[in-house]
């Protein structure tokens, strides 16, 4: 039967392999005395020396021999442990010329032996060996901690630096257009080795990816790899595939949690041009002169970036697009033309404030009216011999002769919400989007909104900005209207809402709508009528009971009754109406809250 020192040793033994693999070295001496004759031996953690590491274990131990290192011949030496014991229980004692003690390593710490040498049967005074033995928890790249995952562009090699500003865009298809690294750790930073290992799991979608070393046999372009790492550090390879444009990521877990996912971006070569008109109508100009600045705040911003060149790939992927290879084309320059492509992203597609702006993949094309009338634009890109869709564009005269606003229903109960929609236009149609002075002040409302004037069309007077405004102004977008939103008044009636245009030249159509009671309303007014009817009916029979009595001459205890009772029926009447006109107070109290009013 084998005994426990031997199995220990055993176990030893396979752990020296496994440090072999990573590479471990021995630790540097930290004598206080120059060694001359003894070296230490562990089991297998670390090659012979003055400084080893033990594994931490009630039967582990590290060999300690008398043997000459430095110096003339060999000598006894005297030794003390601090730290620790021998395998026989003691801290100190004499070990012969080519004996050996063991030292027991049992728990995590360091354990220093300290030698003297003895001539002639005295031991010196001062320290000639020492010995440092640090006894750990496990082998070296036995426990797992963590993992480290890089990744780089092309052929470099992935490090923290390359992971840290890691970003690729590469032409589809591309072979090894990315690499990652992914290493498993212990604690001190240690790799694993193999049999200690967790399973490494690469996914991809949009792209392929290839391993040389993750197993025993390279692994080709696939999108999906899992397996046992066989070396320190396993390599993984992205590709692009062919003709495919988009962004491909890729995902690393180790023992099935997940730890990095990159994005590689693949551009294919554009196969169609797309041209957008983002605003169908623009006015008689130059883009620039017409776009609003601080110095004049209203204006048209409907040429500047009205229409929207964008390519795509076969796959209907957006490309980044070449400016230099464009060129709009108009079928009629005496109607409109190009002014500028907003290469630089100055102003937003459509020219509307705070809207999405133009980038490499959304080239904003601004147009100069030059004439009343329609034509087509068509974008053309030299470099890929690609031609758009026709678009079409009308040049209108910018100036409005029309306002109207309409209301989204003919009818709102009270406090009902409900949209006004004002139009600009001129003889031709809409106008163009843009910010256009048509009042001289607000519209009004003929009952009060029960949401107040700030919801009717048209700057009040009271603006004074930022942003800076005019008195009466309207802002419209490319569908040449502005919607406000309102609550119905309070109170039932018809309701018009009107505005005085700046000039004559201007008609407007005002919005016209009617409010009635809610159902609760109209309820309490019925039933206020129907005690009013009432009210009205027992008065009329006690009149007639009274002339009846003094016609056919009744005695007077007779009519006292007949009153009496007409008196008592009446009574009961007015409180009915009483009642009545407490629950209608409370069914409008109840609107009025309802619809926010104090």
């Amino acid at each position: 039967m084998m005994s426990t020192r031997s199995s220990f040793k055993r176990i030893a033994a396979v752990a020296v392999a496994g440090l072999a693999f990573v590479g471990l070295t021995a630790l540097p001496a930290k004598a206080t005395g120059t060694p001359v004759n003894l070296i230490a031996a562990t089991t297998g953690l670390t090659a012979a020396g003055t400084a080893v590491s033990q594994v931490a274990g009630p039967a582990n131990f590290v060999t300690v021999s008398d043997t000459v290192v430095t110096g003339g011949g060999a000598l006894p030496v005297y030794f003390t442990l601090s730290g620790g014991t021998t395998t026989t229980s003691t801290t100190s004692g004499t070990i012969p010329v080519g004996g050996s003690v063991q030292i027991l390593t049992p728990t995590v710490g360091t354990i220093t032996l300290t030698g003297y040498t003895v001539t002639n049967g005295a031991a010196t005074t001062t320290a000639t060996d020492t010995i440092v033995i640090t006894v750990v928890g496990s082998a070296p790249g036995t426990t797992y901690a963590s993992s480290q995952v890089y990744g780089a562009p092309g052929t470099f090699a992935p490090n923290i630096s390359t992971d840290s500003i890691f970003s690729v865009t590469s032409p589809a298809g591309t072979s090894n257009a990315a690499n990652f690294s992914v290493a498993e750790l212990d604690a001190n930073g240690v790799a694993i080795i193999p049999a200690d290992a967790k399973v490494i799991t690469v996914t991809v979608t949009n792209g392929l990816i290839s391993s040389p070393n993750l197993l025993a046999s390279p692994i080709g372009n696939t999108t999906y790899i899992t397996g046992i790492p066989t070396t320190s550090v396993s390599n993984f390879y992205l590709s692009g595939i062919p003709n495919f444009g988009g962004t491909a990521t890729v995902t690393f877990a180790v023992g099935g949690v997940v730890l990095k996912t990159y994005s590689v971006k693949f551009v294919a070569q554009a196969t169609r041009i797309v041209l957008t008109a983002l605003n169908p109508v623009i006015a008689v100009g130059n883009a620039t002169t017409l776009y609003p600045t601080s110095a004049a705040p209203i204006g048209i911003t409907a040429n500047t970036n009205a229409l929207e060149a964008q390519e795509f790939d076969s796959n209907g992927n957006v490309e980044t697009i070449n400016p230099s290879n464009i060129s709009i084309v108009a079928a009629t320059p005496g109607i409109a033309a190009k002014s500028y492509l907003d290469i630089g992203g100055t102003f937003p597609l459509g020219g509307a404030p705070g809207g999405t702006p133009t980038s490499t993949t959304a080239l904003g094309v601004s147009l100069n009216g030059i004439a009343v009338g329609t034509t087509n634009f068509t974008a053309i890109d030299s470099g890929l011999s690609l031609t758009s869709i026709p678009v079409s564009v009308r040049v209108s005269s910018g100036v409005p002769t029309s306002v109207v606003i309409a209301s989204d229903s003919s009818s709102y109960n009270i406090g009902q919400a409900g949209q006004l929609t004002t139009t600009l236009s001129d003889a031709a149609g809409i106008l163009p989007a843009g910010t256009y002075a048509v009042f001289t002040g607000q519209a009004i409302a003929s009952i009060a909104l029960s949401n107040g004037s700030a919801q009717l069309p048209g700057a009040p007077a009271t603006v004074a900005g930022p942003p800076a405004q005019k008195i009466g102004q309207v802002t419209i977008g490319s569908n040449g209207t502005y919607v406000d939103s309102f609550n119905a008044p309070v109170n039932a009636g018809q309701v018009t809402i009107s505005a005085t245009p700046v000039s004559n030249t201007i008609s407007v159509t005002p919005a016209s709508f009617s409010v009635i009671g809610t159902d609760a309303a109209t309820d309490a007014q019925v039933e206020s009528l129907d005690s009013s009817s009432a009210l009205a009916a027992a008065t009329t029979l006690a009149t007639a009971s009274g002339d009846t009595a003094e016609g056919a001459g009744v005695s007077a205890a007779a009519l006292a009754t007949s009153t009496q009772t007409q008196i008592t029926a009446l009574t009961g009447v007015v409180t009915a109406v009483l009642a009545k006109a407490d629950s209608l107070a409370k069914s409008v109290a109840a609107i009025n809250k309802r619809i926010g009013k104090k």
